[in-house]
């Protein structure tokens, strides 16, 4: 037994996607690998395409093929990458932050530093997203097939920041195929003459990252699906508020604007750190979900993340709509300094 999850079916509505994947945690759930068969993942550049911290979009959940306002999905091959967190003793990772970001599927990036966002990008596509690990160390992404742009290979890029970490740890995926242009010609950059890919010296490593999509049982519509587990080169520490990490926070009803209703999170905040509210309607290891908030009550909500300006108590005020197990959330939290967005 390797201790890779077994394949899944996932249907295509966004809906249907987020209510799947309780079942699909179970997936998750054999033993992690012997130290001595790990592979740790290799550590690449993060590129120029990560987004500055003002275009980070209110919907970064880990569905990019739909936007939560739009009824029209990306274009492109729906493409699934699940897999785990584990770290250097091959143990699953709790509370890990997993972040997802690549070019859609004509080859333009959503966000580019000192630029913004990017007008010709599908405007469809999330082009960034995010998920927050439970106790089996499980992530799961919804997303299009990456498209091909002048002097790269097809790739993802992968984020990760472990409990205890003020950075992450940035890695590149490939697809294991020979990569075609929109007018089906063979692309001038395959993995083989990439630099990145190339770079990366170390051939257990390099395989490591070269994906295999096998098309999704009973698909129509050509969905394809890669399992792959990030492996990292360090142990995550436990944390305690106000480490790096995150903690529950019970949400009390209160009225919003108008006829509505919201979730009031009181917690203590600490000046400097960065506070997200991730909403969870069963439970399930699979199903937490980034959330926009206010910091007032009958504000605007327009913001997913909130630095905190000095010590005391904060408010956070989420729209009712975002569920939440008995008005359960939880509450993550960065030091002064992490996850900023720089290379």
């Amino acid at each position: 037994m390797n201790g890779k999850p077994e394949p899944f079916h996932i249907p295509v509505s966004r809906r249907r996607f987020f209510k799947s994947m309780a079942a699909a945690s179970a997936g998750f759930t054999l033993p992690g690998y012997l130290a001595e068969a790990l592979t740790q993942s290799p550590i690449v550049t993060q590129g120029p395409y990560y987004p500055l911290a003002d275009d980070i979009p209110l919907d970064k959940d880990n569905d990019l093929v739909q936007l939560t306002d739009h009824t029209t999905i990306a274009a492109g091959i729906v493409s699934y990458v699940s897999g785990r967190i584990l770290d250097a003793n091959g143990n699953p990772v709790k509370n890990a932050l997993v972040e997802l970001w690549h070019a859609d599927r004509e080859g333009d990036y959503l966000y580019s530093t000192g630029t913004g966002r990017n007008s010709a990008c599908d405007a469809n596509f999330a082009g960034f997203g995010q998920f927050i690990t439970g106790s089996t160390g499980a992530f799961k992404f919804r997303t299009v097939k990456a498209g091909l742009y002048n002097g790269r290979t097809r790739h993802y890029h992968f984020g990760v920041t472990l409990p205890g970490r003020t950075t992450r740890s940035t890695t590149q995926t490939f697809w294991n195929e020979t990569a075609y242009g929109l007018d089906g010609k063979a692309w001038a950059t395959q993995n083989a003459n990439d630099s990145i890919f190339t770079g990366i010296t170390n051939a257990a490593q390099r395989a490591s990252v070269n994906l295999t999509y096998l098309p999704v049982t009973g698909t129509t519509t050509g969905e394809v699906y890669a399992n792959w587990d990030f492996v990292s080169g360090f142990t995550p520490v436990e944390p305690s508020y106000p480490a790096s990490g995150g903690f529950m926070a019970m949400g009390t009803l209160v009225a919003g604007p108008g006829s509505s209703h919201r979730y009031r999170l009181r917690i203590p905040a600490y000046t400097g750190y960065t506070y997200e509210v991730y909403s969870n309607p069963t439970m399930a290891e699979l199903e937490w979900k980034a959330v926009p908030f206010s910091i007032t009550q009958t504000g605007t909500i327009d913001r997913n993340k909130h630095t905190a300006t000095a010590e005391g108590s904060l408010d956070l005020y989420v729209d009712a709509a975002n569920s939440a197990v008995k008005g359960f959330y939880k509450v993550c939290f960065r030091v002064p300094g992490a996850n900023t967005g720089t290379p």
